[in-house]
């Protein structure tokens, strides 16, 4: 018999080592099988990677699930109610004749009363444990039977009150995904509006744009968008897998089947099934992989290494900064599965080329960080000329890493000084002019003040000789810009 843990993740979930957090503590302390974590939200599927790839090294024959039990509110009890009971029903139906445990220590504590719920109405038989940083690991064992019988409702009551409730909650979760998307320009409208279309379908989407423009946004929105929303969205960046290790990653395969493994492990597109697989970097997909792909989009099956075939319902998107038609040419990649995958085609332009786009985006960061960090910081005019007269070449990944480096200066005010920008080359490969036009007097005359005072170590009198101003007129621009000099 399975012995099975779940358990909500949270941020504080896998905090390596320092704060292990609950589940990695109860899988210390008990042993089981499977473990599933349990989502309300995207963004804990980064806390749940973590804990998978820490049960990788330290429980490498146990299995680790994600779980949606998508609510917008997690303190609202009628979405929280519903998507568990849905999460539950669904793990159930995986694993017959198991015996479950159910962690109530993560979570909040409408999902902590949900528990309490789904064990009395009949829903789930489990054992409840908590988790507690000093005394460890105990069961829960007041008597249940004190509480009032919970009746059972049909399953397919509670499935219409299910889709009754979550109407609003899809509807939230479809425009906090493109609000996401930070943008008013034509290009980002656009860039939404095939979003909204694309995702109505169950056709590849292939995602172009440099690096750092934000692709796997664009992703995460289509999934979500999409009919597929309440299913499990996974990323997997081609580049960043060795090359002995593809198969496995993507098909999964079974113990023994190579040296190393020492137990059966899921592959990424099992992991998906019923949702949608994000492949990111495609362009780096090895030429062996790459005809493996084409016959998953060919017959909707994967051969576990090892293992039997399967048939799995994912919806494949990609993406990359390469020029893929050119790695076509270059027979680099298959002509036969770019066509198969590039059949819909969503292009993310640069942030140079998004105008006023730049400082809304530097808003909602400075916002996020203000939020994150408990400040009150703010941009000043000559930071946002600054921001405007750039031509970020690593463009929003730069950008958020500047606004960063920018928060560690004191004070409450971010000026062009605070904004780090780090250049590859000694010189800009060429001049972009904004749509909105450059601020001379505000943006680019005090990059140059402050570019020779850098010179000359802060020396006025020397950065006047290098820029040809006398040195009084130099001090004078300097005082009025709020700068300062030896």
């Amino acid at each position: 018999m399975n012995r099975v843990l779940l358990s909500f993740v949270g941020n504080n979930d896998c905090q390596l080592p320092e704060k292990p957090g609950a589940i990695i503590a109860a899988l210390h302390q008990r042993v089981f099988d499977r473990l599933y974590l349990l989502y309300n939200d995207e963004s804990y599927l980064k806390p749940a990677s973590a804990i998978l790839e820490y049960c990788r090294l330290n429980f490498p024959t146990l299995q680790v699930r994600y779980q949606p039990a998508l609510s917008a509110n997690p303190t609202d009890y009628n979405t929280v109610y519903p998507a568990m009971y849905q999460a539950v029903k669904t793990i159930i139906k995986e694993n017959s004749n198991a015996k479950f445990t159910i962690s109530v220590t993560s979570g909040t504590p409408t999902m902590h009363a949900c528990w309490i719920f789904l064990r009395q109405g009949g829903v789930i038989n489990a054992k409840l444990i908590q988790i507690h940083r000093e005394t460890g690991l105990s069961e829960i064992n007041f008597n249940l039977d004190d509480f009032p019988k919970i009746q059972n409702v049909s399953e397919a009551k509670a499935a219409l009150t299910q889709l009754s409730r979550e109407n609003k909650l899809l509807r939230q979760q479809v425009s906090t995904s493109l609000d996401a998307i930070i943008g008013e320009s034509a290009a980002i409208r656009n860039v939404k509006e095939k979003i909204r279309l694309f995702a109505e379908s169950d056709l590849p989407i292939f995602i172009s744009g440099e690096t750092g423009v934000g692709k796997e946004l664009v992703a995460s929105a289509i999934h979500f968008t999409s009919l597929r929303n309440q299913q499990p969205f996974i990323q997997i960046n081609c580049g960043a897998i060795s090359p002995q290790l593809f198969e496995s990653e993507f098909f999964g395969h079974k113990k023994g089947s190579f040296t190393g493994a020492i137990s059966d492990k899921e592959g990424k597109f099992k992991l998906a099934d019923g949702g949608s697989i994000f492949l990111d970097e495609i362009g780096d997909l090895p030429p062996d992989m790459q005809v493996k792909l084409l016959r998953f989009l060919d017959q909707g099956t994967i051969q576990v290494v090892g293992g039997k075939e399967e048939k799995v319902d994912v919806r494949i998107i990609s993406a990359t900064n390469r020029d893929l038609r050119q790695l076509v040419k270059d027979r680099q990649f298959r002509k036969d599965l770019f066509f198969r995958l590039v059949q819909t085609e969503i292009y993310l332009p640069p942030l140079r080329e998004r105008g006023e786009d730049r400082i809304l985006i530097t808003q909602h960061l400075v916002d996020l960080l203000n939020h994150l960090q408990d400040k009150r910081k703010s941009l000043t005019q000559s930071a946002i000329a600054k921001i405007q007269c750039y031509h970020w070449p690593g463009n929003v990944r730069q950008l958020k890493s500047s606004i960063s480096a920018a928060f560690v200066y004191p004070g409450e005010e971010i000026t062009a000084e605070h904004l780090h920008i780090v250049e590859l080359t000694d010189s800009p490969t060429g001049i972009v002019i904004p749509a909105e036009g450059i601020d001379f007097d505000n943006g680019l005359i005090p990059d140059y003040y402050r570019a020779a005072l850098k010179q000359t170590n802060g020396n006025a009198g020397a950065a006047a000789q290098l820029l040809n101003i006398p040195s009084a007129t130099f001090r004078a621009r300097l005082r009025k810009l709020g700068m300062t000099g030896n």
